[in-house]
């Protein structure tokens, strides 16, 4: 054999492959596909996530997650990045929605969808939109939100909402500004800003923006008009105006209404507000839906309370007596046995306000409200219930009226009187009926003895059961007048009522 050979090595050449592309990752279901994750504006993305959220929460830490990334940390027993102190386990934080930013995602995430389907998928950066333009601006309005100025944000997002003029925007703004003025009673005193309230005028007095828009701004109002301190604020800013329209519409729009009549009913609480919202108009559609038998209970409820506290001012009284209808719908409404017992009683409870001023004395007497309450105290099923108000507009009307006395005998209203006055127990009203009583027999001021010696006085009685002539003349008239009133009120003064409930 020969020698060994050796070996040679033979280099060849060699060709490294390109590295493979970089696979895109996958898309959250909120975006569209043809949208790049770094077009996402940051503020969007959960931070342990990395994607948009979609019920974004706020922590002590001042830093927005994802409410399913916070709870599963929190079964997890393990704090979120960037909490310090307490975690989301121990049950010391509780989380804080942060719609504002919520409500931005979803505005955004809306116009990049419907822009992206309209336009082409090669279009280059400077093809932005004037959509995408005020989508980026909303996200950078919502840049590192902290506790304690989500309702700032809130505020300053419904009024450029209001401002842009978009219709969804404007939508989704009121319905955000809503559930925020639902949350807490900080916040609601937090939003009252001037900003906002001419914001939501300006929603309220805009025919163009849609009935949902419209309710949404006018419960955001009703909620503010439950703190005490954003009462006169809102009646400064000019929301009356705007709140009377909305209620004027009817069965129109019957969430708006019904709204409408609750934010007046909590800006008529302040006595200071009183006489300025009825010189603004509102009384006439309080009355309107306080007698429509087609409005929601609660808007009725909520008009009858408005009218009651309303009707304490002096000037709202003399509106409510020159009004057209006015005396005669109340009237109708507080003697109809179908209408609801709290409804009638609210009807006779603006009742006995008017009746405090000369104007409104006329203007029952009028429409029959002497012949009315006497026929309630009598025959009515409920007159239990409504005994104390009848009484108390029958005393109202007694003052200083010569007329009253008059229509009193006529209608029979002695006799509930003197049973009122002589077997309810000790109160106001019992002495409400004595008055009345005296002012209809025109006795005056007695002191001591009690009613019955004005029906069943002293009787001498012989055979033929006459009356003596030693019987005071004044005293023969009360026992006469002592008789059953009519089961039914005269034509002239019977009044049908024309609300169903």
């Amino acid at each position: 054999m020969g020698a060994a050979r050796a070996w040679r090595w033979k280099l060849l050449p060699f060709h490294s492959r390109p590295p493979p592309p970089p696979t895109t990752p996958s898309l959250p279901a909120t975006l569209s596909p043809v949208d790049k994750e770094e077009d996402v504006p940051r503020e969007f993305l959960c931070p342990i996530l990395g994607a948009p959220m979609s019920d974004p929460v706020i922590l002590p830490s001042g830093r927005t997650y994802e409410r399913a990334c916070i709870q599963a940390c929190a079964e997890l027993s393990v704090s979120p990045p960037g909490v310090e102190g307490d975690s989301p386990a121990s049950g010391g934080v509780v989380p804080i929605p942060n719609d504002a930013l919520g409500a931005a995602i979803r505005t955004w995430s809306a116009r990049a969808s419907a822009a992206s389907t309209s336009s082409s998928s090669s279009r280059s950066s400077s093809e932005i939109t004037a959509v995408e333009q005020l989508d980026m601006a909303c996200a950078k309005e919502t840049k590192s939100l902290r506790v304690g100025e989500g309702e700032e944000e809130v505020g300053q997002l419904s009024v450029k909402a209001v401002g842009g003029g978009d219709e969804w925007e404007v939508e989704s703004a009121m319905a955000a500004l809503r559930r925020a003025t639902r949350e807490s009673a900080p916040r609601r005193r937090a939003l009252c800003v001037p900003q906002l309230l001419a914001a939501l005028r300006r929603v309220l007095l805009s025919a163009r923006h849609s009935a949902a828009a419209r309710a949404d701004a006018t419960a955001a109002l009703a909620n503010l008009s439950l703190e005490p301190e954003n009462r006169v604020p809102i009646v400064r800013a000019g929301a009356v105006p705007a709140l009377v329209e909305v209620a004027s519409l009817g069965a129109a729009a019957p969430e708006a209404c019904e709204h409408a009549a609750g934010a007046l009913f909590g800006l008529a609480l302040h006595e200071g507000n009183r006489a300025a919202i009825g010189v603004l108009g509102a009384l006439p559609p309080l009355l309107a839906l306080l007698t429509a038998g087609d409005q929601a209970p609660r808007a009725r409820r909520d008009a009858g309370m408005a009218l009651l506290h309303l009707s304490l001012a002096a000037v709202n009284q003399s509106k409510l007596a020159r009004a057209p209808g006015a005396a005669k719908n109340l009237l109708s409404i507080s003697s109809d046995s179908n209408e609801p017992l709290p409804i009638r009683r609210l009807a006779l409870m603006v009742i006995c306000n008017v009746a405090a001023c000369a104007e409104g004395r006329t203007a029952l007497m009028d429409a029959g409200a002497v012949a009315t309450f006497s026929v309630i105290l009598s025959n009515d099923a409920h007159r239990s219930e409504l005994q104390e108000c009848c009484v108390a507009a029958l005393y109202d009307m007694s003052k200083g009226s010569p007329r009253f006395r008059g229509l009193a005998r006529a209608a029979g209203a002695d006799r509930p009187l003197i049973l009122i006055a002589e077997q309810a127990d000790p109160g106001v009203h019992k002495d409400m009926a004595r008055k009345a009583l005296r002012a209809m027999l025109g006795l005056g001021d007695i002191n001591g003895g009690g009613l019955h010696d004005f029906s069943n006085s002293e009787r001498n009685d012989d055979d033929s059961g006459t009356m003596a002539s030693s019987l005071p003349v004044r005293r023969r008239r009360a026992a006469s007048w002592g008789a059953p009133p009519a089961s039914k009120l005269s034509s002239s003064h019977h009044w049908r009522s024309v609300c169903i409930d």
